[in-house]
């Protein structure tokens, strides 16, 4: 990504009133914040390595001659309700607020987003058992992604 690229992107947040934005590709990490007066304010550039993780989520169909996966339609799937950078501490010096195996009480706070530098507290839908934690420290998650999976009954 050269300077023209980025000279690009800023027009175009310009036009569309867009106020943050943050881009990372092929191990370069671009982000940008807009002032009120509509000047950008923050950039920040970043060149890392990141090695690409995937999730394999357990399918809940049979394969011809495979044992049965177990049914994850029973648990709880806690979603993130914003866009926004994902935290299991509320600080990097604290201790997680859950881990798998955790069990946890409706109303238990589960992780924190930063979104637009506000903290959001996630909390617990019901009680249960932290299964599987699917959200990453530090990183970026979507509306709608599943960050937990809660089995109520355990």
């Amino acid at each position: 990504m050269d300077i023209k690229d980025i000279e690009n992107i800023i027009k175009i947040l310009r036009q569309n009133e867009v106020t943050e934005f943050e881009l990372e590709q092929e191990g370069t990490r671009v982000k940008l914040a807009r002032t009120p007066a509509g000047g950008f304010a923050h950039i920040e550039s970043r060149m890392e390595v990141v090695p690409a993780v995937q999730v394999a989520m357990p399918v809940a169909t049979v394969a011809s001659g495979a044992a049965p996966q177990e049914d994850l339609g029973r648990f709880v799937k806690v979603e993130s309700p914003i866009v926004g950078t994902f935290y299991r501490r509320p600080s990097p010096d604290a201790e997680n607020f859950v881990k798998e195996g955790d069990s946890i009480s409706k109303g238990s706070t589960l992780c924190i987003i930063e979104a637009m530098k506000l903290m959001n507290e996630i909390e617990a839908p019901t009680s249960g058992k932290i299964v599987k934690i699917l959200g990453a420290e530090g990183k970026v998650v979507e509306f709608g992604e599943v960050l937990f999976l809660i089995d109520p009954a355990a």
